[in-house]
């Protein structure tokens, strides 16, 4: 059998015991052959297209397994507004950004309390200065926090008496959002948007997923502070993008999830919050605010019971989980419908898991608990003088500890969290090598296999995705270096020269 593309002089890491070959054979959308020394010259013809990887590194195509497809596509049309330092420059920003922009809204994105000199975030009187007559709507870069002008709180018509609204001494509202009140804003604007608006935006970030190796994603869209219309979109058209869009749709709707034949749930469904919003529940005060501790957005019995009717109907379950009291309400929940069901190997998820500690990481290796993580935050905000420091004090030392959750055979499986971080899986294996607390860093080889075979394990797709194997889909990156030969503080200099996804070749430059 003649090959329709040949890799060779690569340097191909298979994900299989750590081997590495140095070509790969691809028939039509599938891998036929991988090995050493000249053997491929009997699979070339005239027709055969060669590749020649320079003796650089070859791998499976990444998998990002937590990205928000639709959000991330919307943000790609939105205003960036991370670098504004004050609320004068943002506002100036807003006045010039109202200029071009002729019906709809102004829509900001990823802005934070400690970028602004002022140290909190603009509300509506500060931004009705700059733009009075259209919509305004800010997200805040984890989109815990919407802030609106007083045109877009009239517009977009939220109860004010929904939790979270802000409310200044004169009880009115400063046209901050937060808890139900954003995630009330967001699913009404989202619900707005039409299907082409959609397929648009999503059509126009192929290419940078493509570039940065992204040949599968896990898109977590629906329900709270989402829209039940994008992950009903990417239900009906996701096979018409030209990677793979695996859907867990945000929901506790189990008989609908039934009826679309899905079989997993949820993705980003909340069991608590953010570091940074002061959200995520902790077992201790933050250190910044003294006395609060975050919240739950679940009762425990609340999620016993839909944890055990997702064993019962035999669904992949991914709850969100950030501090250590969501992760430890989440691991009661699996224990009780392990208890009552004794079903396995439904492989659950827990979405990031960033303050998880060594009693919990046994429960969940026994339980066959997968963590979904994000190791880019620790890129991020990790470290002594950044974020995670600023909430959690000298706690800041046991988030995301990979290396310990690793050791203790719990799979951890990667994603970017698109559009919090770039969907950029060299960046998140940088970081896991790099990992700000030594003892919690990996090596390349398991970093590369969060974005790889156990990204394809945590999707039930071994078989077909992960790994460089005859029979496995042709969905390949080849890297413009050695990724085992350079220092670790280089990884993230890497680039992607090649991805290939069903056999094509869909992005290249390579020379």
């Amino acid at each position: 059998m003649y090959a329709d593309l040949l890799i060779r002089n690569g340097k191909c890491m298979t994900m299989e015991k750590r081997e590495i070959k140095e070509w790969i054979v691809i028939k039509r959308d599938r891998i036929i052959a991988v090995g050493d020394n000249d053997e491929y010259k009997r699979y070339i013809n005239k027709n055969t297209v060669v590749i020649d990887a320079h003796g650089n590194t070859v791998l499976p195509g990444f998998i990002d397994s937590h990205f928000h497809v639709v959000q991330t596509a919307l943000d790609s049309v939105s205003m960036d507004l991370s670098c504004a330092k004050s609320h004068n420059e943002l506002g100036e920003k807003i006045r010039e950004a109202s200029k071009s922009v002729s019906g709809g809204y102004i829509r900001g994105i990823r802005i934070s309390e400690e970028q602004f000199k002022e140290k909190k975030f603009p509300g509506r009187v500060v931004l009705d200065k700059f733009c009075s007559d259209m919509p305004v709507v800010l997200n805040s870069l984890e989109y815990q926090v919407s802030i609106l002008n007083t045109y877009a709180m009239l517009y977009f018509k939220i109860p004010f008496t929904s939790d979270g609204i802000e409310i200044d001494k004169n009880q009115l509202p400063t046209g901050v959002f937060r808890k139900q009140a954003n995630a009330i804003l967001r699913t009404n604007i989202l619900k707005e948007i039409p299907d082409n608006d959609r397929k648009d935006a999503i059509t126009s970030i192929m290419g940078a997923l493509l570039m940065n190796g992204i040949t599968t994603v896990n898109a977590m869209e629906g329900g709270f502070m989402y829209s039940d219309k994008d992950a009903n979109f990417l239900h009906k058209h996701g096979r018409e993008f030209p990677i793979d869009i695996v859907l867990f749709y945000q929901t506790m709707d189990i008989e609908k999830i039934n009826n679309m034949g899905l079989k997993r749930v949820g993705g980003c469904f909340y069991i608590d919050g953010t570091f940074r919003a002061r959200t995520a529940a902790l077992s201790f005060e933050y250190a910044d605010c003294p006395g609060v501790m975050g919240s739950l957005r679940l009762s425990q019995q609340e999620l016993n019971d839909f944890v055990l009717r997702c064993y019962k109907n035999k669904l992949q379950l991914a709850l969100y989980t950030v501090g250590d009291m969501a992760i430890e309400l989440a691991l009661n929940a699996h224990e009780n419908a392990f208890y009552q069901t004794g079903i396995t190997g439904l492989r659950h998820r827990l979405e990031h898991a960033e303050l998880v500690n060594d009693i919990q990481i046994r429960r969940a290796k026994n339980l066959g608990i997968i963590f979904s993580m994000q190791p880019a935050y620790e890129n991020h905000w990790g470290g002594p003088n950044k974020m995670y420091a600023q909430r959690l004090g000298d706690r800041y030392a046991c988030t995301n500890p990979f290396k310990k959750i690793i050791d203790g055979g719990v799979v951890i499986c990667g994603g970017s969290d698109s559009n919090v971080t770039a969907p950029c899986p060299i960046l998140g294996i940088h970081s896991a090598v790099n990992h700000p607390v030594k003892k919690h860093r990996v090596d390349v080889y398991e970093a590369i296999k969060m974005y790889t075979y156990n990204s394809a394990y945590s999707i039930f797709q071994e078989g077909d995705k992960g790994s460089l194997a005859p029979g496995k889909m042709a969905d390949i990156v080849i890297l413009n270096e050695d990724i085992l030969s350079v220092s670790s503080e280089h990884i993230k200099n890497i680039n992607v020269c090649a991805t290939i996804k069903s056999g094509q070749i869909l992005f290249s430059n390579l020379k």
